[in-house]
């Protein structure tokens, strides 16, 4: 049956790991608060006077909280950055998957944008994640212990405390709407000054030689001064939150004073913990604007994995063929117009020739699974498309022998010839294939090196052949010229049970 692979969009945020992470940095707030609290009483126990603080005394009581609180603020941290990072390494590997799947023909000059821009956003994300969710959660953690601490203690500084809450979201509604303007207006002056440095630069030169460079250096002043006057506001929205963040402590001291006047005994208490409040306070609006160049960020990378090279390689339904079923060329489209109709018997030599070597060429990435879909959904086998079968079946069972192949000399101290195969083929194997082909003993040499074309093919049709392929597309103008080579490997592709494809150009002689 048909099977149905994961869409490699954009990945989503939340998956049962993180959602476990998450839950985790909230019980570290939870423990975080409760050592702030603890801290804050030995603290003003401390300055009072006191020897013991319920029941234990006040100087290892202090130390303890300390070293908690300290211990707490370090693993929540680290904890944030880690859960931040796996979801980054999420959408690095999904946008590679979208982009090593391109065909090799494919043109897509928006990549190189969509990848500097993904480059960009993704640091935006990252600050939303560890910065921004942290402090979020840190907040509605650390107000809901210590409302529910002060509850139970100390009811005296609900009053205080409710007194922060209501300035901080009043100060929250009327800066919140114009730094969110600000950074999405400023994000887009910089995609679009990054758009123009893209076009500029191709163009500077004959710009530069018809003395018109003067307009595209004008365009570029004025958008980067917009760019730069944008980042400026959104720092003084910024700067205004996290102000009035900060002045919830002395508006909770005069609440204090006015409601409940100055007690030796509570005053200390009352600072060091309204300390704590206006500094996660400052925090939970610094989270706020993560949030928001967060989802701005998020927007545009939606836009990257909708660009149009990569739509057709969202969903693809996988079968797995039998390779030892003939394949068959229906009215495949060739880039000459010509339509091109043909039967590949299986465990035979076909020999397809054309004039145009554009149309070898797109016939041989054709039968490799390298083009378009709708190239693909012309050659079947066992009435299965190359658009339906895995990427994985074809890299194993389908070999192009081209020069080309941009395959190195090693793959992580692995021999080329051995990049894509299914196993290591033993001793006996290489030297029977080295042999058959009048190899020395140094075959697996780089074939870029300087050696003579003959030594050259030989290599390639030996690291072909011992990957045992299914599918073997020779794509070489230098072996479908040599006849005895060719007849060479016709008898060794027979042995070895793999369909032969020759593609050579017309000789008019």
């Amino acid at each position: 049956m048909p099977r149905q692979t994961a869409d490699p969009g954009i990945p989503p945020l939340w998956n049962v790991r993180r959602v476990i992470v998450c839950t985790g940095l909230i019980l570290i707030g939870i423990v975080q608060t409760l050592g702030a609290i603890a801290l804050s009483s030995s603290a003003a126990a401390l300055l009072t006077g006191a020897k013991d603080i319920h029941g234990l005394p006040v100087a290892p009581a202090l130390v303890a909280a300390a070293l908690t609180g300290f211990v707490s603020f370090v693993v929540q941290h680290r904890t944030a950055e880690r859960f931040a990072l796996s979801y980054v390494h999420d959408v690095r590997v999904s946008y590679a998957r979208h982009v090593l799947l391109l065909p090799f023909d494919g043109k897509s000059p928006e990549l190189g944008l969509s990848l500097t821009r993904l480059v960009n956003d993704l640091g935006a994300v990252k600050l939303w994640l560890s910065r921004g969710l942290l402090a979020l959660v840190t907040l509605a953690a650390s107000l809901l212990t210590l409302t529910l601490w002060l509850a139970l203690a100390e009811r005296s500084f609900l009053v205080p405390l409710v007194s922060c809450l209501a300035l901080w979201t009043l100060g929250i509604a009327l800066a919140l709407a114009p730094l969110r303007k600000s950074i999405r207006r400023s994000r887009q002056k910089r995609g679009r000054l990054a758009v123009l440095l893209g076009r500029a630069l191709p163009e500077r030169l004959p710009l530069l030689m018809h003395g018109k460079l003067a307009p595209v250096t004008d365009r570029l002043t004025r958008t980067s001064t917009e760019v730069c006057n944008l980042l400026v506001t959104r720092a003084t929205w910024s700067g205004a939150m996290r102000a009035l963040s900060r002045a919830t402590f002395p508006c909770a001291a005069g609440v204090f004073a006015l409601t409940e006047g100055i007690e030796d005994g509570k005053i200390a208490l009352f600072l060091l913990i309204f300390a704590f409040v206006s500094t996660q306070l400052e925090s939970g609006a610094a989270g706020l604007e993560f949030f928001e160049a967060y989802r701005v960020a998020r927007d545009k990378l939606q836009r990257v994995f909708n660009l149009p090279t990569l739509a057709p390689f969202k969903t693809v339904a996988e079968q797995v063929p039998d390779w030892q079923k003939s394949i068959e060329i229906v009215l495949l489209e060739l880039p000459s117009g010509e339509k091109l109709s043909a039967g590949i018997e299986a465990g035979a030599c076909t020999r397809i020739c054309r004039d145009n070597t554009r149309d070898l060429r797109h016939i041989a990435l054709s039968l490799s699974g390298l083009t378009r879909r709708p190239s693909q959904e012309r050659i079947l086998i066992d009435g299965v498309t190359f658009a339906d079968i895995g990427r994985k079946s074809l890299w194993r069972n389908v070999a192009l022998l081209s020069p080309e192949n941009g395959i190195p000399a090693y793959q992580k101290n692995r021999p080329a010839f051995l990049f894509g195969a299914r196993r290591d083929p033993c001793g006996d194997e290489q030297a029977a294939v080295r042999s058959s082909l009048g190899l020395d003993e140094d075959w697996t040499a780089d074939v870029t090196q300087k050696m003579p074309e003959s030594e050259r093919v030989r290599i390639r049709i030996a690291r072909a052949l011992l990957r045992k392929p299914k599918l073997l597309i020779v794509h070489d103008d230098s072996l479908s010229s040599n006849d005895c080579l060719a007849l060479r490997l016709q008898e060794l592709a027979t042995d070895h049970g793999t369909t032969l494809v020759i593609l050579a150009k017309n000789d008019p002689s």
